[in-house]
């Protein structure tokens, strides 16, 4: 699915970072730690940029940044329907169907004519998230995507990725493996050095497992 061969995530100018190689198999499903700082939004950015240093089986795939990109003067379904617009694509009543289907799953299915501006950040987080959701793509990037989430919500939105997501290729980027622990099994974690692992990611259940990780001592 991805195969990343010496990839400098340094920028010029900056502290160096980690020059990687790392092979993602189709179906893979991985929680990307690391420090703030470690390059690991970087990495998602040249896997969806495209670089010599990378192949992809497939050159579509659905990204949801830390901000959620979405357009505040917009409803909640033209948002969540908006990469469709973008490309051109018909958009059929099936998959505005869809679309309402998941803005009822991340329990938003009242605001779907709503104006984004009048969200929460976390209810936006959550629009976003669909958007993802909606999109036919074999590989996803998620950059945080529970961060503006309380803890039940992220625990919710965790379970409906586990679902929604069971047959793609997904690398969730995030801080705290608590967010991914009901729902991945494996871990990489990006130092400034370089990607280690794959560990399981229970082995970071206790915090001093997890600053050892991110330290690069594991």
């Amino acid at each position: 699915m991805l195969t990343i061969t010496n990839l400098d995530l340094s920028y010029p100018g900056d502290e160096p970072l980690a020059t990687i190689s790392w092979q993602v198999e189709r179906g893979d499903q991985i929680a990307l730690l690391g420090r703030s700082g470690t390059g690991k939004s970087t990495l998602l950015a040249a896997i969806i940029e495209g670089s010599p240093a990378i192949i992809k089986e497939s050159e579509r795939i659905a990204y949801l940044s830390q901000q959620p990109a979405l357009l505040p003067w917009a409803t909640v379904i033209e948002n969540v329907l908006l990469g469709f617009k973008l490309r051109g694509d018909t958009q059929s009543s099936d998959t505005t169907e869809k679309a309402l289907n998941l803005l009822g799953q991340v329990e938003l299915g009242t605001h779907a004519h709503r104006q984004v501006a009048l969200l929460s950040g976390g209810q936006k987080a959550r629009v976003a998230l669909a958007r993802v959701l909606l999109e036919q793509s074999d590989l996803v990037l998620l950059d945080e995507p529970f961060a503006g989430l309380d803890r039940s919500t992220r625990i919710q939105m965790a379970a409906l990725c586990q679902t929604l997501l069971a047959s793609k290729t997904v690398i969730l980027v995030t801080h705290d493996p608590r967010d991914a622990q009901d729902w991945l099994d494996t871990a990489m974690v990006l130092t400034t050095e370089s990607i280690k692992g794959p560990y399981r990611l229970n082995e970071f259940a206790s915090d001093r497992a997890l600053i050892q990780a991110l330290d690069g001592d594991l």
